[in-house]
């Protein structure tokens, strides 16, 4: 089963409800992409992109294959793709396979990481340090 919140206005219309979120619950498979600005909790399975200006969470039987743009990622479950987030934490016996870019990174004991990290909004030392070419 599926929960998409749809009404994010306060009665008095001004912005998110406190504790909205979107959940993807275990048995349920989606292919393509999540635009949200609430929590994202996902137990089932999700291929393709997700944009969140919020936490995204994949929960122990959670599965994403694509890429994850959030506040926060916090993975329990399975990531393989990419992220880009200011903050991805890899619980205990979750496992990210790919790309992180983000300037906080936690991998919990027994959490699994297979991959490349970048530290967000930091170019690359091979950039700065190539010499320059002149014609």
């Amino acid at each position: 089963m599926a929960i998409f919140t749809s009404d994010d206005k306060q009665p008095n219309g001004l912005g998110q409800k406190p504790g909205a979120a979107t959940i993807i619950a275990q048995g349920t498979k989606i292919k393509g992409e999540i635009n949200t600005d609430c929590h994202l909790h996902i137990d089932g399975e999700l291929e393709g992109s997700i944009r969140s200006k919020s936490t995204v969470m994949i929960g122990k039987s959670g599965f994403v294959n694509g890429e994850v743009y959030a506040n926060k990622l916090i993975v329990s479950g399975k990531l393989k793709g990419s992220t880009e987030s200011e903050s991805v934490e890899i619980a205990s016996l979750g496992r990210f396979e790919g790309v992180i870019t983000s300037t906080e990174l936690v991998i919990e004991k027994k959490g699994v990481f297979i991959g490349e990290s970048k530290i967000k909004g930091q170019t690359p030392l091979a950039s700065k340090n190539a010499p320059s070419k002149s014609l």
